[in-house]
């Protein structure tokens, strides 16, 4: 009764293992159709002129935090 039983777990087992690997390979093989026609991601530069000077020398800093009134005013 018990070898019976671990019989029928252990090919269970083995034909979920089966199962995952045969999935995975249908994924990767979708996965790569799909790379081979995917458009690719924009490329970003760098601005090495970013940020431009504020008028009047406002410097830009840190906020240690916001006050807003009844009113809603910053």
């Amino acid at each position: 009764m018990n070898r019976t039983r671990n019989l029928y777990v252990g090919a269970a087992l083995l034909a979920l293992l089966v199962a995952l690997a045969l999935g995975q390979a249908l994924l990767q093989k979708a996965t790569a159709a799909q790379m081979n026609a995917a458009v690719q991601a924009p490329r970003f530069e760098v601005d090495p002129l970013w940020p431009k000077p504020l008028p009047n020398h406002w410097v830009l800093g840190n906020t240690i935090g916001v006050g807003v009134d009844g009113q809603d005013h910053v």
